[in-house]
C-alpha cells in the first residue's frame, strides 16, 4: 500500500531499530530477541504473525529486507516482496488435483515458504553482519600493526638521536680532558 499509514514495519535487530528510530519511522512490532542467533522456530513466529494479518487484510503486501553478503567484502541489501506471489502466471496443460484442497495445500505451502524465507534472510543477515566485524578487526588490526610500526621507527629515532647526543658529550668531555692535560 502506498500510504505511509498502511505501511507497517517489524524489524529483528539492533541495527534495524536504530535505522527506523533514526529516521523517525514507527515500529508496530518489534522482536524482542537479536539477530544474533537466528533459529526456525524465530521465523515461524514471524510468519505466523505476518501470514495471520495477510490473511485478515490487515497486510496487502508483505515485503522483506534484509542484508546478504556479497563477493569479497561488502555487504548487499536486498529487498523482496513474499505476499502476494507475481500476477504473472504460465498456462496449464494438464490440470493439478489437489488432496485434500486447493486451499489447504497452498495454507501449508505458504506456512514453509515464508518461515523458510524469513528464516534464510535472517541467517543472511547474520552472516553478513559477522563479515562485517571481520573486516572491521582486520582493518583494526592493521592499522594497529602500522601505528606500531611507526612508533617504533619514532622511539628508534629518538633513541639513536639520544645515544648521539651522549656520544658527542663523551667525546666532548674527553676533548676537553686532553686540552686540560696539555695546559698542564
Amino acid at each position: 500500500s502506498s500510504a505511509a499509514s498502511d505501511v507497517y514495519k517489524r524489524q529483528v535487530g539492533e541495527y534495524g531499530r536504530r535505522f527506523f528510530t533514526q529516521h523517525r519511522i514507527p515500529i508496530e512490532r518489534m522482536f524482542l530477541y537479536t539477530a544474533q542467533n537466528p533459529t526456525l522456530d524465530r521465523a515461524r513466529e514471524i510468519s505466523s504473525m505476518l501470514l495471520e494479518q495477510y490473511d485478515a487484510g490487515l497486510l496487502k503486501k508483505i515485503f522483506i529486507i534484509y542484508t546478504d553478503m556479497g563477493s569479497g567484502m561488502e555487504a548487499h541489501v536486498h529487498s523482496t516482496r513474499l505476499l502476494p506471489f507475481p500476477e504473472k502466471e504460465k498456462k496449464i496443460m494438464v490440470p493439478f488435483t489437489f488432496e485434500p484442497s486447493a486451499s489447504v495445500v497452498l495454507n501449508r505451502i505458504m506456512h514453509s515458504y515464508l518461515a523458510g524465507f524469513i528464516y534464510s534472510a535472517l541467517i543472511d543477515s547474520f552472516c553478513s553482519e559477522q563479515q562485517a566485524r571481520m573486516t572491521a578487526m582486520d582493518s583494526a588490526n592493521r592499522n594497529a600493526e602500522e601505528l606500531l610500526a611507526d612508533l617504533s621507527l619514532q622511539y628508534n629515532r629518538v633513541r639513536q638521536t639520544a645515544i648521539t647526543q651522549e656520544i658527542t658529550e663523551v667525546t666532548a668531555g674527553a676533548k676537553a680532558q686532553r686540552k686540560k692535560r696539555r695546559k698542564e
